[in-house]
């Protein structure tokens, strides 16, 4: 038998279904996830620098928000609060592969890919996805909610967990290391 997690999922919360909510709320609340979708998507593509995983990522939050639905609490930011299990899934899933060994097929697979050779716009976002790769990834998270999606130091601290405090500190080391990166000088 094949472990699969949203399996796990589906055993443990009863099935929710877009099509199937007979509350109103239920389909409130669908609707409302729904149109978050490409917030989540840029999100996603943030997190994970690759297309296919980011869908994974935002199809695996829409199904863990709709299950856990009972857990939102009415009139409170939910797209921090869907930010936030797209963050705990991420680092899940970012933890799993650090302990993952690569076979022989999967091994080759990788050595054959071979990146596009397209100008302008392509080149700088490999450029920026590499750089992005060094950073650690609180420093990576940080750089993605605030600069880059605009979410406010408060909103960040509450994605994260942590104090504003921590939140501007982590913006700071993030691009102090960014700028380390790429041999820049530091002009004050």
């Amino acid at each position: 038998m094949t472990f699969h997690p949203r399996a796990t999922l589906a055993t443990r919360h009863p099935p929710c279904s877009l099509t199937h909510a007979a509350d109103p709320d239920e389909m409130v609340f669908e609707g409302d996830v729904l149109a978050l979708r490409p917030a989540l998507a840029a999100f996603a593509r943030r997190l994970t620098r690759q297309e296919c995983e980011a869908e994974d990522l935002v199809q695996d939050t829409v199904l863990r928000a709709l299950v856990a639905q009972h857990c939102f609490t009415a009139g409170t930011n939910l797209k921090a609060w869907l930010f936030t299990i797209m963050r705990n899934s991420f680092n899940t899933r970012w933890r799993r592969s650090q302990r993952e060994v690569l076979t022989g097929p999967e091994l080759i697979e990788l050595a054959m890919t071979t990146p596009a050779t397209q100008e302008g716009t392509l080149w700088a976002r490999q450029v920026i996805e590499q750089l992005l790769h060094h950073l650690s990834p609180a420093h990576r998270e940080i750089l993605i909610l605030v600069p880059v999606q605009g979410v406010s130091y408060e909103d960040a601290a509450r994605l994260c967990n942590c104090s504003v405090g921590t939140v501007k500190s982590r913006l700071n080391r993030a691009r102090a290391a960014l700028v380390a990166l790429t041999g820049a000088e530091e002009h004050g």
